[in-house]
């Protein structure tokens, strides 16, 4: 699948911008603030009904402005879909395939796969663990149904159990109230756990590889999964917990608190790790779920590129173009700073490949 053409009203920086994409590779160069990554962050709102970087929609939009759009045309072989999100200032966002409303933004989700490389996924490796989960459920999400399903279920279980022990304010909580709550809450969080184990026992192999020949290397890396659940039923853990919840007025233990644990030569990455080994662990971490949603679905994402020959070393950069031109990956969309550069880099590729330039 690829995106033919973009068109963008009030979105970001951009009032209005049109581009007509290839198929392959794509490069958009300007200086910094002239909204080459706000270009990549449409397709991938697009993709997932949000941006990858503001939570709020209303931090989309225009200042001013009473509405913002973003309209795409994908291609899959013969077939042609046309996708449409508008949010207005009334706080009302609207997602449209085909012209058809979905009823639910989550019916769109695994209809169209990105895998977005930018300067800003360094927080992967050095903030919480809310980070590492959401890359891990973003991943899962976007291949299996079911555990889109199933984790909604949980937070909505888990949001209701919440709300319950802060209404007690630190009384003892009706035993029957909090066995419902329970009852539902352990068999989501038992599916969610096994599925997690599975996707990293899968997705390890292509991460590793990928990181060797990335940096050339072969320094030992790897991702443990951390989980409560590996050592005791979840049902016990919620019993045995149950005073400090109540205390705290919140569910202190489950999935929500999963994470996974980064290593390089069996010391902490966050710790030990260098900068250029902290970049390259985070694009080997993108490559291998590029790898996964090609090999769970059959088709190739698009790949968002964000400014990645400015803060990668040449090594690093030539591995990845040499695995461009492997046709490994279908469209791609590239920013740079310096379109000179980025023609230096793509000039031996044997690809279609198209440029646009935006003023500052």
């Amino acid at each position: 699948m690829h995106l033919q053409r973009l068109q963008l009203f009030s979105f970001k920086n951009h009032t209005e911008a049109h581009f007509a994409f290839c198929s392959q590779l794509n490069c958009i160069t300007g200086p910094n603030g002239s909204g080459k990554t706000n270009v990549l962050d449409a397709v991938y709102y697009l993709a997932n009904a949000k941006s990858y970087f503001n939570p709020a929609d209303s931090q989309i939009m225009q200042h001013g402005s009473s509405f913002f759009s973003v309209h795409g045309w994908f291609a899959d072989g013969d077939k042609e879909d046309e996708i449409l999100a508008t949010f207005t200032d009334k706080g009302k966002k609207t997602l449209k395939k085909n012209d058809k409303t979905y009823n639910r933004l989550a019916d769109h989700i695994g209809m169209i796969q990105t895998v977005f490389i930018t300067p800003y996924d360094i927080s992967l490796v050095l903030e919480g663990s809310e980070e590492r989960r959401r890359f891990m459920d973003f991943t899962l999400c976007q291949t299996n149904r079911e555990y889109l399903e199933v984790l909604s279920t949980y937070k909505r279980i888990l949001e209701h159990r919440n709300s319950f022990l802060k209404k007690m304010e630190g009384r003892n909580p009706d035993p029957d109230i909090m066995d419902s709550y329970d009852s539902r809450l352990v068999p989501a969080a038992n599916r969610i756990f096994g599925w997690r184990q599975d996707f990293i026992s899968e997705f390890q192999p292509w991460f590793q590889e990928y990181y060797g020949w990335l940096c050339q290397t072969t320094e030992t890396v790897a991702l443990d999964y951390e989980s409560e659940l590996i050592t005791e039923a979840y049902s016990d853990i919620l019993r045995r917990n149950l005073d400090r919840d109540r205390v705290l007025q919140r569910t202190s233990s489950g999935i929500h608190k999963d994470d996974l644990v980064f290593s390089l030569q069996g010391q902490p990455l966050k710790k030990f790790g260098s900068q250029g080994q902290i970049k390259s662990f985070v694009i080997a971490l993108k490559l291998a779920q590029y790898r996964y949603f090609l090999e769970k679905t059959g088709h190739k994402p698009i790949l968002l590129l964000d400014d990645i020959f400015e803060k990668i070393d040449a090594l690093r950069a030539g591995k990845l173009m040499e695995l461009v031109a492997r046709d490994f990956f279908g469209q791609i969309i590239i920013t740079d700073t310096h379109a000179e550069r980025v023609k230096n880099h793509l000039k031996s590729l044997d690809t279609e490949q198209v440029f646009f330039e935006l003023g500052g």
